[in-house]
């Protein structure tokens, strides 16, 4: 048996993965034996050497959970979120935009955003040694992959990514929980304008403005922008 209880032999590309990968995280698998297997007993075939897995925090800051193929030391890391948002990689592009969910232009690099309800929680990079020649078909099996994946690291990992609030009491929350990006569009928010407006406003892509708008929901807590800048007034945080 392999790291995912299966047959040694990689699925095939014309076989749906979906039930196979349920099973697999029935065993409750780490996050190393997820990270290996997606490489190891799924996208080897296709040419993939290495693959990575991170995590955002309520902070904004990313930590990398798990990785596979690499030489360097990857696992445990953790970047502030001025760091990640100021590199110029796949892994900041997935978090930040859906537009970028998907293939480099060469090929190579597949990167897919962990998202829970919506709201992007982290991401999965898969490099291949070479360009891929039927690229639509194996991101369609990557992307299937990832959605199983990135649910069971989201419920697995909740001490990561979950506010560390208890007994239903507001947490106390300043100015200094929130990057400059997010502190624009709060302003925005609390003047009233859309996503749209904001985007063309700040000169950011509307799918940025919604995802920063989601993480400030999560970190004030609130389920909407008219709470979201009302609270923002309430804590003096505009």
């Amino acid at each position: 048996m392999n790291s995912m209880g299966l047959n040694k032999t990689a699925p095939s590309i014309d076989h749906d993965p979906v039930f196979a990968a349920l099973d697999w995280i029935t065993h409750r698998p780490t996050a190393e034996d997820l990270v290996r297997g997606l490489v190891t007993d799924y996208m080897r075939p296709f040419g993939a050497t290495k693959a990575r897995f991170a995590l955002l925090a309520e902070d904004d800051s990313l930590h990398h959970i798990a990785a596979y193929g690499f030489t360097e030391q990857i696992v445990g890391k953790v970047e502030s979120a001025e760091e990640w948002r100021n590199r110029t990689d796949k892994v900041r592009d997935v978090v930040l935009d859906d537009n970028f969910i998907g293939w480099s232009p060469d090929y190579t690099v597949i990167g897919a955003a962990i998202r829970e309800r919506g709201i992007s929680k982290g991401s999965v990079v898969i490099f291949f040694e070479s360009p891929v020649e039927n690229h639509e078909e194996v991101l369609d099996l990557a992307l299937r992959l990832v959605r199983i994946i990135g649910f069971y690291l989201c419920n697995s990992h909740q001490s990561i990514i979950s506010s560390k609030s208890t007994g239903g009491s507001r947490r106390e929350v300043s100015r200094g929980d929130f990057t400059s990006r997010q502190l624009q569009i709060m302003q925005g928010m609390v003047e009233g304008k859309t996503n749209h407006e904001l985007a063309t406003d700040l000169g950011y892509s509307v799918s940025t403005v919604r995802h920063e708008t989601m993480r400030i929901f999560q970190v004030l807590g609130v389920s909407d922008r008219r709470e979201a800048a009302r609270s923002a007034l309430d804590r003096s945080i505009i």
